[in-house]
């Protein structure tokens, strides 16, 4: 007996035991793929014994013939199988069940071939040998390969590119040594290049649905950091820049220069409860649209239903004065327009720009910015 198949298989069958026990911790597969890879694990882990013991049977004549032909019988029903647990694995469910109906019909057949030896037999001195029909055994070995690459192909394509490669030469490992079996019986290589892909899937799907989530995190995450309706910052993102802001003041770092400017609608409820939300909401988009052709170096968060806010860094900050003018000029244009109120781009603004000989936060900027908008828009009223 080679003592190199010996470790081989050794190593394959503890390798499935310890990732069938393993399979449910720490992972992000849900109980379903968790149980099928379980499952695909499991029976490769006995498929493995049962080549093994086969193929010891036949070198040294260990077991009795009906024990061999037994031995022979689960190995031919299970490995068929293996094909679709892999693939039931990967997350495949709509053509698993056409599929085992398919293997079923191999198992009837080793049924009979126990009674006719048409597939395998084991003769008087227990050795196994092919049959008649040992080519039906091929043939579902034969779709079994192209059910598995199909299913492998389909998942590399939804993950793309990048996965397709692993997948198909992952896929290569089983064919070549299935394949390697099939042809030549000496080559002993089934069950273990069935073992290196169940792992080698196992760890390609985890990969591929942690890139999933991932993705899937980050499309969240963008959504959660802009406002739905005027795509500008959000709440969100604006809280998180806050934070920034008040570390870097909290550590007194050096060179920090940014300014506030807060503006507010001056007429959009009156829009709203006048002409309706739909067109509320066009007022909405065409202000904010107005505050960030202003200040087009600097973020815009919308705080609130009719709130924006501004932090002025770089360009913007060196310009302040220049933009303070701007936003003030637009406004009491825009209030003078003989237009209807919907059309009318009007908001008040107020600026404040951090000192750090008495700013302790990004909050104490804030509130002088939010009271200078208080002056503003009351200005602002005086002029109606």
């Amino acid at each position: 007996m080679d003592p190199n198949y010996t470790v081989t298989i050794i190593i394959c069958v503890l390798s499935m035991i310890i990732l069938a026990i393993d399979v449910g911790k720490n992972t992000i597969l849900n109980k379903d793929d968790i149980k099928w890879f379980r499952i695909t694990f499991i029976l490769a882990a006995i498929g493995a014994c049962f080549e093994y013991c086969g193929v010891l049977s036949d070198k040294t004549n260990l077991f009795s013939q009906k024990i061999h032909w037994f031995i022979t019988f689960t190995e031919f029903c299970i490995s068929p199988y293996l094909g679709i647990c892999l693939a039931r694995s990967s997350g495949m469910r709509k053509s698993v069940k056409p599929m085992l109906i398919i293997m079923t019909l191999n198992v009837i057949i080793e049924v009979i071939s126990l009674f006719t030896g048409i597939v395998f037999y084991i003769d008087s001195d227990s050795i196994f040998h092919r049959g008649n029909a040992y080519w039906s055994y091929l043939l579902f070995c034969v779709l079994d390969f192209i059910y598995v690459l199909f299913v492998f192909i389909l998942n590399g394509i939804r993950a793309k590119i990048r996965y397709l490669i692993n997948i198909l030469l992952i896929t290569s490992i089983m064919i070549v040594g299935q394949a390697a079996n099939t042809i030549n019986g000496e080559i002993n290589s089934g069950y273990m290049s069935i073992c290196v892909t169940a792992v080698l899937l196992y760890i390609c799907i985890q990969n591929m649905l942690r890139h999933v989530m991932i993705e899937t995190i980050n499309v969240e995450k963008k959504i959660s950091h802009h406002d739905a309706l005027t795509k500008v910052h959000s709440r969100v993102s604006y809280n998180d820049i806050v934070e920034d802001f008040n570390k870097m003041i909290e550590c007194k770092a050096e060179g920090i220069k940014f300014a506030v400017c807060e503006c507010d609608l001056n007429n959009l409820k009156i829009v709203n409860d006048s002409f309706g939300h739909e067109v509320g909401d066009k007022y909405l988009i065409s202000c904010c649209k107005t505050i960030c052709n202003i200040f087009k170096h600097s973020p815009v968060f919308r705080i609130g239903g009719d709130e924006f806010v501004i932090i002025l860094q770089n360009d913007d900050y060196e310009k302040i004065d220049k933009l303070k003018q701007t936003v003030d000029d637009l406004s009491i244009r825009e209030i003078n327009k003989d237009v209807p109120l919907f059309e009318k781009k009007s908001f008040a603004s107020g600026f404040a720009v951090y000192d750090h000989r008495r700013d302790t936060s990004f909050c104490d900027v804030f509130k002088r910015a939010d009271q200078a908008m208080y002056e503003n828009k009351k200005m602002l009223k005086s002029l109606k």
